[in-house]
């Protein structure tokens, strides 16, 4: 294991920045998945930005930036202009479960 590993492995035993870390790293799955599925579509960004009345620019910055937090109402935009739908299910979560569990049914090509 190397030092960052190390590191990280430790900080995460604080529970802030654990649960701080776990959705993070859910919102970066989520906006993964949607690129992953983009290029499967073989969309480009910037015909994606004009479907969605946008610039290629903050596409990009949408689905690459590791800062990124788009709002709801965006990614119901992104969806809508990939021709996509995401089903959302709210339950009672279980010990040490993620906040957001990503599932596709898209397979890429």
């Amino acid at each position: 294991m190397n030092r960052f590993e190390q590191r990280k492995r430790k900080r995460l035993l604080n529970p802030e920045i654990a649960e701080g870390y776990r959705e993070m790293a859910s919102e970066l799955q989520l906006l993964h998945v949607i690129e992953l599925i983009r290029q499967a579509q073989h969309m480009s960004k910037e015909s994606l930005a004009i479907q969605m009345g946008s610039r290629r620019e903050t596409i990009s910055r949408l689905l690459n930036n590791d800062e990124s937090n788009p709002t709801l109402q965006t990614l119901i935009e992104l969806l809508s202009a990939m021709k996509i739908t995401a089903d959302i299910t709210l339950r009672q979560s279980q010990e040490g479960e993620e906040p957001i569990k990503v599932n596709t049914e898209l397979v890429p090509t």
